[in-house]
């Protein structure tokens, strides 16, 4: 069994899928799979994702109909076998060294459910905070989930993202199921998957480069009904993520009055991010 399985789901990435592969491929620790999930891709995807199957048998790849980025996820998690998983999105890349710290680090502290690295945003909007996906407080020290999760509930930052992390495949098996939404998945469960962790660490290691604005992105699709399509989808996350939270074991009061007034401010600003006429038409919903 190798140690890391990296998850990749793709759809329609022809542009971007080889770059992606090729910096998972250079990477200076060797003991992986790749687990490349097809969602129905209609492009050229399949055809250049073969021609890595060739020459390097720890990429496997599975193809599924078309059925959404959270099925493909879930999919991806249950096809793996490695004890640690990845999640890298097929048009972003992992810098060649992300494996090899992440050894170092997983062997010195006795084996952390989750381990968060930093990240890199490409193409950044020049105005915006280019350390907004990163956390520099109480790196390279054991934390529990509770204490990871308040350290890392920022207003000026974000953290649930599944390309932040490494985390055991144990971690996953302890929620039933992932929600079916286009979007907003990881808002729904990592918050949940942190929390529940016994063992959680931060490093500053930047591993990852995000392609910010990717055009094939779901979330950069700015029509109307995509918006509303988005909310909705933001909604049903949050209604996850607070309904299974409180079905986490040893609560205290002062955890739960933290996440509701996390998650409530969540909601408040993305309200206040629609559009006028979404506002009024999705009111009731938001309040």
């Amino acid at each position: 069994m190798a140690l890391y399985s990296i998850v990749i789901p793709v759809y329609n990435a022809e542009k971007t899928i080889r770059k992606c592969l090729e910096s998972i491929l250079n990477q200076s620790y060797t003991d992986f799979e790749v687990v490349i999930v097809n969602d129905g891709s209609t492009d050229n995807t399949v055809k250049i994702i073969e021609s890595f199957l060739q020459s390097d048998c720890r990429i496997k790849l599975f193809n599924f109909p078309n059925s959404g980025v959270s099925e493909t996820r879930r999919r991806g998690i249950s096809l793996a076998t490695g004890e640690y998983i990845l999640q890298v999105d097929a048009d972003d890349t992992i810098n060649s060294d992300l494996l090899a710290q992440l050894t170092d680090v997983i062997y010195k502290f006795g084996f952390p459910k989750i381990v968060r690295f930093h990240c890199k945003l490409v193409g950044d909007d020049p105005k915006k905070n280019h350390q907004r996906y990163n956390c520099d407080s109480n790196l390279y020290r054991i934390m529990s989930g509770m204490e990871a999760l308040k350290l890392w509930s920022n207003p000026d930052k974000k953290y649930a993202l599944f390309w932040l992390f490494a985390m055991k495949k144990s971690v996953f098996s302890e929620l039933l199921f992932l929600p079916q939404l286009q979007c907003h998945e990881d808002l729904a469960l990592i918050p949940l998957l942190i929390a529940k962790a016994s063992t959680v660490l931060g490093i500053d290691y930047v591993g990852y480069n995000y392609t910010y604005q990717s055009d094939s992105s779901i979330t950069n699709t700015k029509n109307l009904e995509a918006e509303k399509s988005r909310a909705l989808d933001f909604l049903r996350a949050y209604q996850y993520a607070i309904k299974n939270f409180l079905k986490l074991d040893n609560l205290t009061p002062s955890d739960i009055s933290f996440f509701m007034r996390d998650f409530d401010s969540r909601k408040e600003d993305k309200y206040n991010s629609l559009s006028p006429r979404l506002k009024r038409e999705l009111y009731d919903l938001f309040h």
